[in-house]
């Protein structure tokens, strides 16, 4: 991913953790007050560093926004790939049964297999990076209103796309680019209904079957 920081650079290793406890502080402002709570004094005081600081290091509250966006989008693909190089084991598996036999039973099977495997992500992400998922919203909405977010945005929504694109080309999809599009807005709307509703039953198994049934569309399979 192409990202570069707007602030002031650093090459002292003491500096640039400065500059980084500075960015996750204002992470954790965007979480709990939103993107147009983050405020220098607010940050300095969230981070403990005086208000200089946050001063030095961003020269005006755009930059702090921008590189704050920079650091939640390179943090949260480095969690997305960890997660899915561990997955890759069961997706090989699965594509390779998909190919072995390629008949409706199977198909029905691997559909089966890759949407509780993209529920165990939603999970994941519901339980343990909650945070993450709030602040991915906040800043959404806040690309509406500031154009400087929006390129980083865009890397953000192509890395996880991409992702997805390759996993469409691995098991046959003529429409790669289209299924990955239509699968990635389906786990969307899901996280945000976790987000408000709960992943819990009985909201788990509707869940569940949004993602299943996008499957079987994109396989073919028609119940």
């Amino acid at each position: 991913m192409n990202l570069k920081y707007q602030g002031r650079k650093t090459s002292r290793v003491n500096s640039e953790q400065r500059r980084r406890t500075i960015l996750e502080a204002a992470l954790r402002i965007v979480v709990r007050d939103g993107v147009r709570g983050v405020r220098h004094r607010a940050v300095a005081k969230e981070a403990e560093v005086p208000l200089s600081a946050t001063t030095y290091y961003f020269k005006d509250i755009t930059d702090l926004i921008t590189d704050t966006f920079t650091l939640f989008v390179e943090m949260g693909a480095q969690s997305f790939k960890a997660y899915w190089e561990d997955s890759d084991s069961r997706l090989k598996s699965a594509i390779q049964d998909l190919h072995a036999i390629d008949d409706t039973a199977n198909r029905q099977v691997f559909a089966n297999r890759i949407s509780e495997l993209a529920v165990e992500y939603i999970l994941l992400q519901l339980r343990e990076h909650r945070d993450y998922l709030v602040a991915e919203r906040a800043f959404q909405q806040e690309c509406l209103r500031n154009e400087n977010l929006r390129p980083i945005a865009f890397s953000h929504q192509k890395f996880f796309l991409d992702s997805l694109e390759g996993f469409f080309t691995r098991i046959g999809s003529h429409h790669a680019e289209i299924d990955a599009e239509l699968f990635g807005s389906v786990i969307l709307q899901v996280e945000y209904q976790g987000l408000v509703s709960g992943f819990e039953s009985p909201h788990l198994d509707k869940y569940r079957a949004m993602l299943k049934r996008q499957i079987e569309l994109m396989l073919g399979i028609h119940n």
